[in-house]
């Protein structure tokens, strides 16, 4: 069995650089690492059936972040680089991590901004996930240009000057080199926001 993991992953950019959050989950458990916003694609209903046929053990609801047999890497590709029965939108994730969780925003209509799919990066790893550590991880990254309204903009530069904020602006250097200026670790899934800029 492999695990298998699929997110959409915002690539927001201020002032030249990239808008990062602290890892809630990772945050929970102690340890500071900054990723990019976003998070698990979640499949539809619909899509179930086939996912079941595939041997999947589904990790935590609708999110596809799935186990599977090895040998159904084929199908289950196929299925998702289809981009039907499933999300293929940032907006979910935006929403609740900007919105919800965060406060960084008041709010988040639909057209407080405009998203484009970029492409998908896939990667093979070993998760250090809390409660998922240790196992090998299919890792399949949904890339999204984020463009918001000017007055998002600005209440999102007002966010991160507030004392208690968990949002940050990263270069393109403290991405590659995997750690903030001041020493905070900084995810590899923030590597491929950044186009294999130097």
């Amino acid at each position: 069995m492999i695990r298998i993991s699929a997110s959409c992953l915002a690539k927001i950019e201020i002032d030249g650089k990239y808008l990062v959050g602290l890892n809630k989950r990772r945050f929970k458990h102690g340890k500071k690492v900054y990723t990019p916003f976003g998070g698990a694609i979640e499949f539809y209903e619909s899509a179930r059936p086939f996912l079941e046929s595939l041997g999947a053990v589904f990790e935590n609801g609708n999110d596809i972040r799935i186990e599977i047999p090895e040998e159904k890497i084929p199908e289950f590709e196929r299925w998702f680089y289809q981009r039907k029965d499933r999300e293929i939108s940032p907006y979910r994730e935006l929403r609740e991590e900007l919105v919800d969780e965060e406060y960084a925003l008041p709010d988040l209509p639909p057209n407080a901004f405009d998203f484009r799919y970029l492409k998908t990066v896939k990667e093979r790893h070993v998760t250090d996930r809390p409660g998922q550590e240790g196992k090998l991880t299919q890792r399949y990254m949904e890339i999204y240009q984020i463009d918001f309204e000017p007055k998002y903009i600005e209440i999102l530069r007002n966010s991160l000057e507030k004392p208690d904020t968990r949002l940050r602006l990263v270069s393109v250097k403290e991405i590659l080199a995997g750690i903030t200026d001041d020493g905070i670790p900084i995810g590899t899934n923030c590597r491929p926001l950044t186009d294999g800029k130097i």
